[in-house]
């Protein structure tokens, strides 16, 4: 049967305890002899298990690349900008520029993660308008507009730095190249077929288990059924004690 790797994935752990339960339990044993299973076919599914266990999983395949790492570091580098940044060019335009201070600072204030990245990105956006004089409801004070982006390239944020932190945010927001086709490794391969093997002998004898063996607690040992949560009573309900054994069925 062509399984799916959730089903595969699972089978170790039920195999596990299908084998210990059986073991644990001498009526299970008992009751699945009778049925037809012998030493051999324990022994097998051990087998099985074991190759299963030691065969390796996939390890080497990429989680990750190179231009998300730079994305990664780019959020951050901006996240650490923007707050001391806002703080000291704030308080020089407040002093100097009051009218620029509102401009470029209107609904603006330090944040943290993505929302840092779109705050440094108005911030440099504003200053590029009041640089280029873009804006027509700032046409009458383009001249002091422009000494304002001046005398901040005095305290440090020149031509150099803008464009250093609008790479920065490009970076930020991407995009980002997904990850390579990953081509199936040959341990990979082995470690689907020592599954599907194991998967294999468990489907057989867990449906034997579910045929021969009645009793709920005896294939909840077994991993094939879960106790069902205990209900809450109701002032109507029975005062007949619950049987803690009763349980659903697993798939």
């Amino acid at each position: 049967m062509d399984y799916s790797n959730e089903v595969l994935e699972a089978t170790p752990e039920r195999a596990t305890k299908f084998l210990t339960g059986m073991g644990a339990v001498a009526a299970i044993r008992t009751m699945m002899a009778e049925a037809g299973m012998t030493d051999d076919d324990i022994v097998e599914g051990r087998t099985l298990l074991l190759d299963v266990l030691a065969a390796p999983r996939k390890s080497s395949a990429a989680s990750d690349t190179a231009d998300a790492r730079a994305q990664r570091a780019a959020t951050a580098e901006l996240d650490q900008w923007d707050e001391p940044n806002f703080a000291r060019y704030g308080a020089a335009l407040r002093r100097r520029f009051p009218d620029v201070h509102a401009y470029v600072f209107k609904d603006l204030s330090p944040s943290t993660g993505t929302a840092a990245v779109q705050g440094v990105a108005t911030f440099l956006t504003r200053l590029d308008v009041l640089e280029s004089g873009a804006d027509p409801d700032r046409a009458a004070t383009k001249q002091s507009d422009k000494k304002a982006v001046a005398f901040l390239a005095t305290r440090g944020l020149d031509k150099a730095e803008r464009k250093r932190l609008q790479n920065l945010v490009g970076v930020a927001l991407g995009p980002t190249s997904p990850l390579p086709e990953q081509a199936e490794l040959p341990e990979t391969a082995r470690r689907r077929e020592a599954l599907s093997q194991l998967r294999g002998w468990f489907d057989e004898w867990s449906t034997t288990a579910r045929a021969v063996v009645k009793k709920r607690g005896y294939l909840i040992r077994l991993g094939l059924a879960n106790r069902k949560a205990p209900q809450r009573k109701t002032p109507a309900a029975s005062a007949e004690p619950v049987d803690d054994t009763d349980a659903t069925d697993l798939e």
